[in-house]
């Protein structure tokens, strides 16, 4: 519970803002407007105006950002001024836009109300933060980003207090027997060992002087462990695979893997997207779908409606994936996978299958935050045990939420695997996607899969 609440605390801000914004809009509006004919239009565009300018102020004034470890003091100053903005914008409005009355004293009053309860939320919260903020910190920041080498940039790192916060910065492991005089962790055999056992995100490279074999081992396990890897600009190997900018607190850093929904932003209209979309799939489709598909399961097998397979999710983490039953119930689906011409497959499941249809129930996985529309495409539990030990970059796929169709799909990397080759192909479309991420990449695999189900893939079977 501590956990959760440290890392989703601009989230709860966040929703906490809107709520007390439009629940005192809502229950004072008899107070703001006269019951007049415009009553209705006024406050329709009332409520737009004030959520509308509460998001682009934020937006700029950007108080919800690195509230896991901001001090509260920068925090409210960067509150009081959303604050001031909104008045002075919603007075604007107010006396340019709105086509109604408004007693302006109870305009002043609903601010002073909304006011009071934002200031408020946040006292309690944040005494909740400082009461729990060591305990907190040790489960949120254990062993989350490390550093391999000392020198003068691994000294600023360790001094930056923001830097050192933000990425959870615990210490330094040297390839040598010189202990490092800032947060001495270990050697890089000792290294080796954290990475089996404790939960390391983060490993950036400062030691000009680690032999190539012995960094080629520590990334070849860090991506096993999908752990992302960083150097410093000056980093002597960066030459050896690719390698991206990243900015953090100002300071470059050279990325061993771009990844464009690292971007917060981004991610956040990724999630919108998943949540309209898979909705309206449940309420226009679902809806009505699962019964008729229900009765004929029902009528040809008499099995349960639904399939539900553990399969890896985002950072590895089994979870249910929900399918319509196209097979009958039988002991080798967790570790099998369709093959053609599968004595397990039932009539309507084949049909289904060719069609796709038993794939839309994970809609509702996707609703619920276990995966997205598009993605790599997960993977059950045994098949990640097998390919995670023989299949270079294998894990790295799991860095992102898994999807009900992505790039290595419409690719034509779909269906049975054949041989460790395949799977090699795959990932490679995998890890591709999720370094050249955009929300119009998405828009193109989505319209890709609709036109390959119209068109009919012989790998769907």
């Amino acid at each position: 519970m501590l956990v959760y609440f440290f890392k989703h605390l601009p989230k709860i801000f966040l929703i906490g803002d809107y709520i007390i914004i439009n629940l005192f809009l809502i229950l004072g509006k008899l107070y703001f407007f006269n019951l007049d004919k415009d009553f209705a239009q006024g406050y329709i565009t009332q409520f737009i105006l004030l959520n509308i300018s509460w998001f682009v102020i934020t937006s700029m004034t950007k108080p919800y950002k690195c509230l896991a470890i901001k001090e509260s003091s920068l925090h409210f100053n960067a509150l009081t001024k959303s604050f001031i903005l909104l008045a002075v914008f919603s007075a604007i409005y107010f006396s340019l836009i709105l086509p109604v009355k408004i007693n302006y004293r109870y305009v002043v009053l609903y601010f002073l109300i909304i006011g009071f309860f934002m200031t408020l939320t946040r006292f309690v919260l944040f005494l909740y933060r400082k009461k729990n903020r060591i305990k907190i910190g040790r489960k949120f920041y254990s062993f989350n980003t490390v550093l391999v080498g000392e020198n003068k940039l691994a000294t600023s790192l360790l001094s930056n207090d923001d830097l050192r916060r933000s990425m959870g910065i615990r210490g330094t492991y040297t390839s040598g027997d010189t202990e490092t005089k800032n947060k001495y962790l270990g050697r890089i055999d000792k290294l080796f060992e954290d990475l089996e056992s404790s939960k390391i995100n983060n490993i950036i490279f400062c030691d000009n002087k680690i032999d190539v074999g012995l960094y080629k081992q520590i990334v070849e396990v860090a991506e096993h462990k999908m752990v992302r890897i960083y150097m410093a600009p000056d980093f002597k190997y960066v030459n050896l695979v690719p390698h991206y900018y990243d900015i953090v607190h100002d300071i470059p850093f050279l990325k061993l893997i771009r990844e464009p929904l690292a971007n917060p932003k981004k991610q956040i209209l990724k999630r919108t997207f998943d949540i309209v979309f898979s909705l309206f799939v449940i309420v226009f489709i679902l809806s009505w779908l699962i019964p008729v598909i229900a009765l004929i399961i029902k009528l040809e097998s008499n099995e349960s409606v639904f399939f539900r397979q553990k399969r890896s999710g985002l950072n590895n983490e089994p979870f249910e994936c929900i399918k319509f039953r196209s097979m009958t119930t039988n002991a080798k689906a967790d570790f099998i996978t369709t093959t053609k011409n599968d004595a397990r497959v039932t009539k309507f499941g084949a049909f289904m299958r060719k069609t796709s249809i038993d794939e839309l129930p994970q809609f509702i996985n996707v609703f619920l935050g276990d995966m997205s529309i598009v993605g790599p495409r997960p993977h059950m539990l045994s098949q990640t045990e097998m390919y995670s030990k023989i299949t270079k970059k294998y894990m790295t796929r799991h860095i992102v939420k898994p999807g009900i169709t992505g790039w290595a799909q419409v690719m034509g990397s779909r269906g049975e695997i054949f041989s460790h080759k395949d799977m090699e192909k795959r990932i490679e479309k995998d890890i591709w996607y999720i370094q050249n991420w955009s929300f119009f990449l998405d828009i193109k695999i989505i319209f890709l899969t609709l036109y390959n189900i119209v068109k009919g893939d012989e790998q769907a079977y």
